[in-house]
């Protein structure tokens, strides 16, 4: 699944069905201005990592297949808390800039 942030600031999923891979997809921006475009949703985590509120990909997931796409995104973010990429106490997900 690929978080796009658009030039004009809004976030889209991409592959939201594909749940063995996470990223961020901003061509044209660092992490500052892609933490901007989420208002409130997102930290930096470096300069290669946000993290996103985790509430914010379930409502950007909510048009692509209801329960059925709830419980596939559950299954990839109980793999990334195993993995450490979940911070539990602020409920975000950590996912990977990608560059162009």
């Amino acid at each position: 699944m690929i978080v796009h942030v658009h030039p004009d600031s809004s976030i889209t999923l991409d592959d939201p069905d594909r749940f063995d891979a996470f990223s961020v997809r901003a061509p044209d921006r660092d992490v500052p201005q892609i933490v901007a475009a989420f208002r409130g949703d997102a930290v930096a985590a470096d300069d290669e990592h946000v993290w996103i509120s985790i509430a914010r990909l379930h409502a950007l997931g909510e048009e692509y297949g209801g329960v059925d796409w709830r419980a596939g995104c559950d299954g990839m973010l109980d793999y990334a808390s195993r993995k450490g990429w979940v911070d539990e106490s602020r409920r975000r997900v950590r996912a990977h800039v990608e560059r162009p």
